[in-house]
């Protein structure tokens, strides 16, 4: 009797301590999620130039942009994921240094005009990563509300609204003149028809087809934030509202994740701190680059824009698999980490 009281005592404890984390889980991720399409267009339209309002849109920035990228190389001191890294080099070693080394080799002796098709690529690719996040984001959140898993018209829709955003992407960021600028309006608005018409399709037979979503208030949420990830596109007609909302909601998520995953099960402070270091460290420098004015004109400055974008593809790659939650390997690593979600009843 004496052991089953302090069995008892021990699991409720285990289950307020689990509690506790998901709604900091929660609270946390939702502020990264929307936090960013409300600043962006404030910036713009409201806050004066000269406010001290804009130091806030500026760490937003920083935090949702080059500091989540730099996050990733967290990873490779972690002894767990680095002993994974080591037995596939092919993906986390050789993969990394080829897109770095090989993007600045190509930008270098690239003509200008094959320069910018290849960083509209880039930009598609990226726009696809950004949804791709959403989806697991949604998995996390269904893993913690009901174990029903995220059923293939969720993914449908929300991979159908990224298609819409990345072709209407490219009429707001007004990029430079290319064969293909002409097509920039049509794309734009085919883009809007398959969000007016298609993606709400998709959406209803999605509630159809899971019935978990009727019954799941905080899933239907996080499904219908999701699909309207790309809406600014359509409603905005300069590129900070337009687009910076969504790229720094999908940096700040990252960072959420990653401090969860850095801090595991028992809260080490000191992974914590070397998170912060390395993302703050990595993150300042790949900002001084990315902002060092005309740095396309300058001697080397293509090869060094060239690898700059090797790091963010890198950054794609690396994360596509350790988040690859279908792996053996990554299912069990993320479950210890977040195992105040996946042990939710």
């Amino acid at each position: 009797m004496t052991d089953g009281v302090f069995q008892d005592a021990a699991y409720a404890a285990v289950a307020r301590r689990d509690a506790d984390r998901w709604r900091l889980f929660l609270l946390l991720v939702s502020l990264a999620s929307l936090l960013p399409f409300a600043v962006a267009p404030l910036t713009v339209h409201v806050i004066p130039p000269e406010s001290p309002a804009i130091f806030g849109y500026a760490l937003v920035a920083l935090l949702g942009a080059n500091v989540h990228v730099a996050c990733t190389g967290w990873f490779y001191t972690d002894p767990q994921m680095r002993a994974h890294f080591a037995a596939r080099p092919a993906r986390y070693l050789v993969a990394p240094v080829l897109l770095v080394a090989g993007s600045a080799a190509v930008f270098y002796v690239a003509d200008r005009p094959a320069i910018y098709y290849l960083i509209f690529a880039f930009l598609c690719w990226q726009l696809w990563h950004y949804q791709k996040q959403n989806v697991g984001l949604l998995s996390f959140v269904a893993a913690g509300t009901g174990k029903v898993p995220v059923s293939i018209w969720e993914r449908r829709t929300l991979m159908l609204a990224a298609i819409a955003g990345i072709l209407g992407f490219f009429r707001i960021n007004q990029g430079p003149s290319v064969a293909f600028t002409d097509l920039y309006l049509p794309l734009h608005q085919v883009g809007l028809a398959i969000y007016l018409v298609l993606v709400p399709i998709a959406f209803c037979l999605a509630l159809l087809r899971c019935p978990a979503l009727l019954t799941n208030r905080l899933r239907l949420a996080f499904f219908c934030y999701g699909t309207l990830f790309f809406a600014p596109v359509f409603v905005f007609k300069d590129l900070i509202s337009a687009t910076a909302g969504y790229a720094f909601a999908h940096g700040l998520q990252y960072v959420v994740f990653m401090g969860f995953v850095s801090a595991g099960r028992q809260v080490n402070l000191r992974s914590l701190i070397k998170l912060g270091i390395i993302a703050l460290c990595g993150g300042l420098f790949l900002d001084q680059l990315w902002y060092t004015p005309n740095l396309l004109d300058m001697p080397l400055g293509t090869a060094i824009y060239g690898a700059m974008l090797g790091v963010t593809m890198s950054h794609f790659v690396i994360d596509a698999g350790v988040w690859r939650l279908r792996e053996p390997f990554q299912r069990g690593y993320m479950r210890e980490k977040f195992d105040f979600i996946f042990r939710r009843s």
